[in-house]
C-alpha cells in the first residue's frame, strides 16, 4: 500500500492457488483466515474471475463456483461458509449452526468451531478476528460507515460480553482495502467520520492538490481506514502486536482486486473468511 507506512504488523502472506492470500498465523490455532484474490474463478468480465456476488450482476451458478473453488483449497466445506446481507451498519449476528436465512448485519459472530464467517469486499477494510482460548470467530465488514459506527470495537465488546472472550488474547487480521494512495473523500464522509472517531485527524491524510477547470486549487482528503481500524481495535484492548495487516490497497492492484472505486459498479467483490476448524 503506498503512503503511510503502518507499525501494524505485516500478515505473513502465501497464495493457495492464486485463490487467496492467507494468514498463516492461524494455522497454529486450527483456524482459517483468508482474504480472496480475483483470480482462478468462473466468473466473466467485468467480474473476472473469482467474485464472491450474485447482487453485482454475475450469475448464481458462477458464485458458487467460485465458493467451492475457493473452499476446495482451503479444505472446508462450502455450506459452513455463512455470509450476510450487508447494510453498511454497525450490528452483528451470533451464529451456532448456518442460519436458514441470510441475517441483515455487517458482521458475524461464529459461537463454534466448524462455521466460517465470511464478509464481501470490493475496497471496504475486511476483519477477521480469533479468540484462540474460547474459539470464536468473527468477520467484520468496515467501510466509511462502519468505520464511523466503530462497528470493529463494538464486536470485541460484544466477544467479551458473551464469550468472556479477553480483548488481549484476540488475533486480529486486517485484509486488502483502499489505502490513503487512493480513497479521497469529502465533507459527506469527513463531517460524521470526525463526529464520532477519536481522534480522527490522525486518520486524515492531506495529499497534493488538485487544479479546476475554473481555476480554484483543491486539496485532496485521504481516508485512512485501516489505521482507523487499528486504532479501534487497541483502545478496546486488543494487543497491537497481534494485530497484522495486508497492507495491500485494492485500487492500487487491478492484477490481485476488486474495486469499486477504480472500476465503478460493475466490479466484482471479494470474500474474507475465518473461523476454527472442528
Amino acid at each position: 500500500m503506498a503512503g503511510r507506512q503502518y507499525s501494524t504488523s505485516e500478515i505473513p502472506l502465501t497464495s493457495r492457488d492464486g485463490t487467496a492470500i492467507l494468514f498463516k498465523e492461524a494455522e497454529r490455532y486450527g483456524a482459517v483466515v483468508a482474504f480472496s484474490l480475483r483470480h482462478s474463478g468462473s466468473s466473466e468480465p467485468p467480474f473476472d474471475s473469482l467474485n464472491f456476488s450474485e447482487a453485482v450482476g454475475d450469475s448464481r451458478e458462477n458464485v458458487q463456483r467460485n465458493l467451492d473453488i475457493l473452499t476446495l483449497t482451503l479444505e472446508i466445506a462450502p455450506n459452513k461458509v455463512v455470509t450476510s446481507i450487508q447494510v453498511h451498519g454497525d450490528s452483528a449476528v451470533i451464529i451456532d449452526t448456518v442460519p436458514s436465512v441470510r441475517p441483515r448485519a455487517d458482521a458475524i459472530i461464529a459461537a463454534v468451531p466448524g462455521l466460517f464467517p465470511a464478509v464481501k469486499t470490493a475496497d471496504c477494510l475486511p476483519v477477521l478476528l480469533l479468540d484462540p482460548v474460547h474459539r470464536i470467530s468473527a468477520a467484520v465488514h468496515a467501510g466509511w460507515r462502519g468505520t464511523v459506527l466503530r462497528i470493529t470495537g463494538k464486536v470485541v465488546e460484544t466477544m467479551k460480553a458473551r464469550f468472556r472472550t479477553e480483548p488481549c488474547d484476540i488475533v486480529a487480521a486486517l485484509g486488502p482495502a483502499i489505502g490513503t494512495c487512493c480513497y479521497e473523500v469529502d465533507d459527506a464522509v469527513l463531517v460524521p467520520f470526525r463526529a464520532s472517531v477519536p481522534d480522527a485527524e490522525r486518520f486524515i491524510v492531506a495529499a497534493g492538490g488538485t487544479q479546476n477547470q475554473d481555476g480554484p486549487h483543491r486539496q485532496s482528503v485521504r481516508l485512512d481506514l485501516l489505521e482507523a481500524n487499528r486504532a479501534e481495535l487497541i483502545s478496546r484492548g486488543v494487543r497491537e502486536e497481534k494485530i497484522f495487516s495486508a497492507q495491500l490497497c485494492t485500487s492500487c492492484r487491478p492484477d490481485l482486486f476488486f474495486s469499486h472505486r477504480r472500476d465503478g459498479a460493475p466490479s466484482g467483490r471479494h470474500i474474507a473468511v475465518v473461523g476454527f476448524r472442528e
